[in-house]
């Protein structure tokens, strides 16, 4: 029997649910809007199981972007795929953020060549990490202050730098200093996508990885930013 897998993904500005038929999708949504997953996410879902001709009852698992991203965004996506799960009684599974992100470029990945998803985290900061052809971590995903010298091991080498932090890495990484070193940068501005969970979730499933429902969180890399108010309460 095939592997239905419910995809959600809630990281970014933009909310989106697929559905996978193992690694085929069979539909997917999209919400793009200011803010509003909790209340869209369920209606994603609700539209998706529609679409797929499914009930949630034939669903084999659940997968969610695991981060990092927006601290408020991911718990809502974890806080509906728990959920489900329990009640369920299904597996949860997590993807990396920002291999969600590089997955719909690897096939204009050649031997040797890289690809650096990376999520725009304010100011000359991103949240990255380095992939190869296979999809292979180069290292931990970690922040970046973006500067002219940054990535420098990675100048000479073919690499797609993408993600909604790919404008501004072009604008910090590119001048006429290095402008030669880095003509195989390419940069292609995208976010994560449920509909390019399907193949990941599809691959987790097949090798058992997943996540204790009663222990799970998504990684945040950062604590939440909050502004504490100056108003006097008393």
């Amino acid at each position: 029997m095939s592997a239905k897998i419910l995809c959600i993904e809630t990281s970014a500005l933009a909310c989106s649910v697929a559905i996978g038929d193992d690694d085929a999708l069979l539909a997917s949504k999209m919400y793009d809007g200011a803010w509003k997953h909790s209340r869209e996410v369920t209606l994603l879902i609700a539209a998706c199981l529609k679409e797929a001709n499914l009930m949630m009852d034939e669903i084999s698992a659940v997968a969610i972007s695991g981060g990092p991203g927006s601290y408020t965004g991911l718990r809502v996506g974890a806080s509906a795929a728990k959920g489900i799960c329990y009640t369920k009684s299904i597996p949860l599974i997590a993807l990396e953020t920002l291999k969600i992100i590089a997955f719909p470029h690897v096939k204009d990945l050649g031997a040797g060549s890289f690809i650096i998803p990376m999520i725009d985290a304010r100011r000359d900061e991103v949240y990255y990490n380095i992939y190869d052809n296979e999809l292979a971590g180069q290292i931990e995903t970690t922040n970046l202050i973006i500067n002219e010298s940054s990535l420098s091991n990675y100048h000479s080498k073919d690499c797609i730098i993408c993600g909604d932090g790919a404008e501004k890495a072009e604008k910090l990484l590119i001048n006429d200093a290095n402008n030669d070193q880095m003509q195989s940068f390419s940069f292609r501005s995208n976010i994560a996508l449920a509909e390019n969970m399907v193949q990941l979730a599809y691959n987790s499933y097949k090798s058992g990885q997943f996540e204790d429902l009663a222990y799970y969180s998504p990684f945040y890399l950062k604590p939440p930013n909050i502004t504490k108010s100056k108003k006097q309460l008393f």
